[in-house]
């Protein structure tokens, strides 16, 4: 990739320092580090080197072009294959370079505004034909680095570069000796189809606008006004409409629209194209251009951008890790930070969710991908950027007011309602449990209770099944959508408590907690249940029919705030390690398997479910995997769609070595660091982060200590770290005792129901590990020993068909036993109709005189619970009569455990 510039000369960088975006740099006593040489822009631009990355997408569907921090211009190329990213780093062919991008976003977006240099004559009229001039280029000649990018179309014998600041972009064009290098600006063409757009060229400069919109299937539209300047005039121009093509024509307007300029470069090759926008008018478009980027220094606007982000990067100083992984964390991290974006102009002025023209004395953001950056992004930009983050949280008051509700996925000034529940109340809500102030508290409040109660944004509903929801405690069309809706009023729950409002808490604690009228009791997971309340039969746990892109699997372990509910429900915490051990089988196992996702985000903060389960090895592991595994320095290196820096930011929580574990809530959760030492450098204080041994191979936490105070507790509060202070971790190979007790596991939230009651402790499984026999199984990998290996993971079971099905256990000696649990298909990731249906538990002193102690008949259930009166025994017997409760003929046992 290509490096930063070393040096920048004073008067480039003040002329547009403030156009990159350059916030201010570390306080005294916190030196810069030259960061942005471990960014690589291309990273998630392919596809995913990871199994089963989310279909429809380039892997991350990331962009390698020109961005400031939040900037309104995102300047990159665009490639045949690429859609909903504009490109893709495989293709060799570029179509265009085009003003705007979104990070990773699901569906074809933005790409509006197309340049393209090329030479020689014009044929075919890029209005009916435009793909047909897209340049060809060679992978060598192609790098990109914070804020510009760099290629040479051989197909024209021309190098463009580009650059950036906050709402303008930068294009240099070197071109062959010729008297016929144009440009062509295509002003209808975009991701989404063709809509009417408008030019008028006049000398040196261009001006019009252009209409997008259409995200991810909607009618609605927007206008970006626009202005190019040239660093000289052209030899000559022309427009197209539709097939024609009218050499000499200073103006057109319609679909299928453009127009493009000449240039003579036989004395002098380079040709400089500075381009401003504005989503208000065509006068702030040519302000925001005047204010930002008043010359042609494109050497400075690009040390500018690089300035700018190695500024945002130093926020986070990481040290002592190895290159590959400062590179994956630096390109996270950049990420993280190209979205929302920056809405309003220099004067103030932007467009708003009632389409009209407003004026702020803040900056206004626009774009949010709701549903996705709830989960993690919304803690790290509080922490990263509290300045920042109130003005998102004001835009998003402000998009509240004028268009009707907090945003939910929503593209400039008009929200798309893409996805499910309602995530806006969450993102605020989590932004302020990590210490952010400065915005209308009150005001937030009114519109999260508004969505509650009928309210509507721009003429429709966010919560469309609260009606359902209210009467039915829970949504029978999507148990997934249920849950976001809860996940929802847990937040704002959370919320009005902090704000002082104990009706509004009492209110939406409770209908948090209606979470558990959709974890179904026999089957063991979140599933649907009819509008009558009855409960769906059987449940295929990797079926993802009636879910939003996951599964039961997945969704069960999507209630963060009350795991300790989930745990017991699934039979304690031996229970819950078993199954998580099970559902990280694989890292990216899809929408289909029953299995951890990392690539979507309903899946993202399981690996912390282990610390609630008081194991928290499990979580150091589970993450060390996912970060080397499915994160990788390639172009198929993100697991699935960045979402607008919502995969990255779970990146850059785990290098760091912990996670808001509960969206809404100041949680964080914790697993230890990657990096030897890291500071989170903060207008409050900074945050110091040491790992003593900390390193690839040292993922285990042995010790910790906050601000200099040792504590085995595997979680601490937003406000143990708001201000200066030290977390310090003594990490090593092998698991140690920290976090191991039931005190230390992080906090559960029951207010609002009474909560399951606790499982029973029950102890070691005697039977575990001993010698077991039974009947013939089902193949040589599916014999007796699977069922007492004390692991769901891997398939591991005992299967039979034979006639007569049993299976016995010998503990090696007598021993007192007074309970027994069966753990059945249905934990093992097949369907619950597979549970047994029928079976007794014997026991026997001495392998020939037997007792039944346990008899049952007419179960589904996927776990079984057996106490009984202690008594000795030496051998177990579970004998089988009725296989499966949909009459498959097959028994399959995945665990059978004996207690004291």
């Amino acid at each position: 990739m290509s490096r930063p510039l070393s040096r920048l000369r004073a008067a480039a960088l003040a002329a547009v320092f403030l156009g990159a975006g350059l916030t201010a740099p570390p306080p005294a006593g916190a030196a810069a580090l030259a960061l942005t040489q471990y960014v690589n822009p291309f990273i998630g631009t392919d596809n995913s080197n990871s199994p089963n990355p989310v279909p429809g997408g380039a892997g991350g569907s990331t962009y390698p072009g020109a961005v400031v921090p939040f900037g309104m211009v995102q300047f990159s190329p665009d490639t045949p294959t690429a859609s909903p990213s504009g490109y893709r780093y495989s293709d060799s062919s570029i179509e265009e370079f085009s003003l705007t991008h979104f990070n990773g976003a699901g569906c074809a977006n933005n790409e509006d505004l197309g340049l393209l240099p090329i030479t020689g004559a014009i044929g075919t009229s890029p209005g009916t034909g435009w793909t047909g001039y897209a340049g060809r280029y060679t992978k060598a000649n192609e790098s990109a680095a914070p804020g510009y990018y760099r290629n040479r179309l051989d197909t024209y014998n021309t190098t463009v570069e580009l650059s950036a600041t906050k709402r303008s972009g930068f294009m240099k064009l070197t071109y062959p000796n010729t008297t016929s290098a144009r440009l062509l600006v295509n002003t209808s063409r975009s991701a989404t189809g063709n809509r009417s757009g408008s030019i008028s060229i006049n000398g040196s400069q261009l001006t019009g606008s252009v209409t997008g919109g259409g995200f991810c299937g909607s009618s609605k539209t927007y206008q970006i006004f626009y202005v190019i300047q040239f660093d000289r005039a052209p030899s000559g121009f022309g427009t197209w409409l539709g097939g024609t093509v009218n050499a000499g024509s200073a103006s057109t307007s319609g679909t299928n629209s453009g127009g493009y300029v000449t240039f003579d470069t036989s004395s002098n090759a380079v040709v400089q194209a500075k381009i401003g926008i504005s989503f208000v008018s065509l006068a702030n478009a040519q302000a925001n251009l005047a204010a930002e980027n008043p010359g042609f220094d494109f050497a400075g606007v690009r040390a500018a951008a690089d300035t700018s982000w190695n500024s945002v990067l130093n926020r986070v100083q990481v040290t002592g890790g190895a290159t590959a992984d400062l590179q994956k964390f630096y390109t996270a991290l950049y990420h993280v930070f190209q979205n929302p974006n920056i809405a309003s102009d220099t004067n103030g002025q932007y467009r708003g969710f009632d389409q009209a023209v407003h004026t702020a004395s803040h900056t206004v953001y626009q774009n949010y991908s709701g549903w996705d950056i709830y989960r993690s992004w919304a803690a790290l930009i509080g922490l990263l950027a509290p300045d920042e983050a109130s003005d998102i949280a004001k835009s998003m008051v402000l998009d509240g007011q004028q268009g009707g509700l907090l945003p939910k996925w929503s593209h400039n000034s008009n929200e798309h309602f893409v996805m499910t529940g309602d995530p806006g109340p969450i993102i605020v809500a989590s932004m302020y449990a990590f210490g952010v102030r400065g915005f209308d508290t009150a005001a937030a409040l009114t519109l999260m209770d508004k969505s509650s109660n009928g309210g509507t944004t721009q003429g429709q509903a966010i919560r469309g099944r609260e009606s359902g929801y209210l009467s039915r405690h829970y949504i029978y069309e999507d148990p997934s959508d249920s849950l976001e809706y809860s996940a929802s009023d847990f937040a704002v729950a959370q919320f009005a408590k902090a704000l002082g409002d104990t009706t509004k808490y009492g209110t939406y604690m409770q209908r948090a907690q209606w979470w558990r009228n959709v974890f179904g009791t026999d089957s063991g997971y979140v599933q649907p249940r009819g509008s009558d309340g009855s409960w769906a039969w059987p449940v295929v746990p990797s079926s993802n029919s009636g879910y939003t892109e996951g599964n039961p699997s997945q969704y069960t372990w999507m209630v963060p705030y009350n795991y300790q509910g989930v745990i017991n429900l699934m039979g304690g915490a031996q229970a819950a390690i078993q199954r998580l051990d099970h559902h990280f089988t694989q890292l990216n196992g899809g929408l289909t398997q029953p299995y951890f996702y990392i690539g979507n985000e309903p899946e993202h903060g399981v690996p912390w479910a282990y610390n609630y389960a008081a194991h928290p090895q499990g979580t150091s592991s589970a993450v060390r995997r996912v970060m080397n595994e499915s994160f990788t320095t390639g172009p198929g290196g993100l697991p699935g769609n960045d979402d607008l820096g919502a995969t990255s930011a779970w990146y850059v929580f785990a290098a760091l070595g912990m996670y808001p574990a509960t969206p809404g809530a100041d949680v964080l959760a914790l697993h230890g660091p990657l990096f030897p030492a890291a500071s989170i450098v903060r207008p409050g204080g900074t945050i110091r982060i040491t790992g003593t041994g900390a390193g690839q191979g040292a993922q285990y936490v042995q010790s910790v200590s906050v601000n200099g105070v040792a504590t085995t507790k595997s979680w601490i509060r937003y406000g143990d770290i708001a201000g200066a202070s030290a977390l310090d971790y003594t990490m090593g190979s092998a698991p140690g005792s920290w976090g191991t007790s039931a005190s230390d596991v992080p906090p559960s939230y029951n207010d609002g129901f009474t909560p399951p009651p606790a499982a029973p402790d029950l102890g070691p499984n005697l039977a575990q590990g001993k010698a077991a026999t039974g009947s013939a199984p089902c193949n040589s990998a599916e014999g007796p020993a699977g069922a007492v290996d004390g692991s769901l993971a891997n398939n591991s079971k005992f299967c039979t068909l034979a006639t007569t099905k049993y299976l016995q256990v010998d503990l090696g000696s007598a021993q007192n036993v007074s309970s027994f649990v069966v753990e059945h298909a249905g934990l093992g990731g097949e369907t619950t109709g597979w549970n047994t249906g029928a079976f007794t538990i014997q026991t026997s002193p001495d392998g020939s005189t037997w007792t039944t102690v346990v008899s049952v008949t007419g179960s589904r259930a996927s776990r079984t619970y057996h106490p009984i009166a202690t008594r000795s025994a030496r051998y177990v017997k579970l004998n089988v009569t009725t296989p499966a409760n949909d009459g498959n003929g097959a028994a399959r046992i995945y665990e059978f455990e004996v207690h004291r």
